[in-house]
């Protein structure tokens, strides 16, 4: 296989190190070998003391990731035809170990996320220490329209969304602009993508040192230099009284998704509403369901304890229905019209739901060892 990922260093002492995404047609969409190619890379570098800085990019002008390539891991689950899967059980295992290593390292990594930037994209750049956009920079969760769940770390970033807004963006999908992201610490800094070659210049005729402390406060400097002045577009934020207040409202009800989804309605006042919850309506009732227990059971979770809970629920996801049909219905066929197991999220059993957080393995969880990597 050719190339996904290409690799530059900067600097004459060759301390920056990029890893580029080149996979443009697809929009950087993540294959097993994408992942792999990183990971070899990143570790290398985590562990050389002659690399300072880490860049993740992409040589596209409309995406830096859209997440997993879902339609290689649907015929993975085709042809597995419900037996082990080698393919998809690697993909979510070398993802989430690859996330957390760039959760946790002790060098700065600086993710260059302009444009289109969603589920295992958001993965990749969430845990960086220097989370970069642009104007043009869109983030999203949308899993919930193919029947999986917002993973990838999801279950960190959205649960530490201030107001319950993760909640809702987790339900729904829904589009969050660089304003939104800015405001709500998924993103540090918003710069022209024009701006994009003067930085990576600057950074490369820095002085590096030992320090990784040092050098972060250094990058922070330089792009804090070039912080976009205008007002960036917003979404999430345009609403986010109404949002917090009718999550809140749903949370204290004796049922959370009767009192959601008798509420919706009253949401319905612009385009971007009205279509975030088109796309919680005719969603996965089962991810819905998945979903709000996972962020309930995260709470006072260590950040590898979610990577591991995350991974209990993406194998069930692969031998359950939902997740191959809902790839079928949106890009196989593309019709639009996935039969989910169930219709509403008042039809999923609770036992039904509780078999997505059982472990499908015996003996030591595959991530057993994140904590004591990070």
């Amino acid at each position: 296989m050719d190339s996904l990922v290409e690799f530059e260093y900067l600097g004459a002492d060759k301390a920056i190190a990029i890893a580029r995404m080149v996979r443009e047609k697809p929009l950087n969409s993540l294959l097993l070998a994408t992942i792999d190619q990183l990971a070899e890379k990143i570790y290398a570098w985590l562990d050389d003391d002659s690399i300072s800085c880490i860049i993740l990019d992409s040589s596209s002008e409309k995406a830096f990731c859209a997440g997993a390539d879902i339609t290689a891991l649907y015929h993975s689950i085709k042809e597995s035809g419900g037996e082990d899967n080698p393919y998809a059980k690697s993909f979510f295992l070398n993802e989430y170990k690859l996330d957390y290593a760039i959760h946790t390292a002790k060098k700065p990594v600086i993710a260059w996320g302009n444009g289109i930037v969603m589920g295992g994209g958001l993965g990749l750049l969430g845990g960086c220490s220097h989370r970069v956009g642009t104007p043009s920079t869109r983030i999203a969760m949308p899993e919930i329209t193919i029947g999986l769940f917002p993973d990838a770390g999801g279950t960190y970033f959205l649960s530490k969304l201030p107001d319950h807004l993760g909640i809702f963006a987790g339900l729904t999908g829904c589009m969050l602009s660089s304003g939104d992201a800015i405001a709500l610490g998924l993103l540090d800094v918003v710069v022209a993508q024009n701006d994009k070659r003067a930085i990576l210049v600057e950074l490369a005729n820095q002085k590096w040192n030992q320090d990784p402390a040092a050098n972060a406060t250094t990058i922070t400097d330089i792009l804090s230099g070039y912080a976009v002045g205008e007002t960036l577009p917003t979404n999430l934020l345009n609403h986010r009284e109404a949002i917090a207040g009718f999550v809140q409202s749903c949370l204290d009800a004796e049922d959370f998704f009767d009192a959601f989804d008798s509420g919706l309605s009253a949401l319905l006042i612009d385009e971007w509403l009205t279509g975030s919850v088109a796309t919680y309506q005719s969603g996965s009732p089962t991810t819905a369901r998945i979903f709000l227990e996972q962020i309930r059971r995260s709470e006072g979770m260590s950040l590898a304890e979610m990577f591991q809970m995350e991974l209990v629920i993406a194998y069930q996801c692969i031998r359950h229905p939902d997740f191959p049909e809902g790839v079928r219905a949106l890009l196989v066929d593309k019709d639009k019209n996935p039969a989910w197991v169930y219709q509403s999220v008042s039809d999923v059993p609770e036992d039904y739901l509780n078999e997505h957080f059982q472990p499908v393995w015996t003996g030591e969880h595959p991530l057993g060892d994140l904590a004591s990597s990070g």
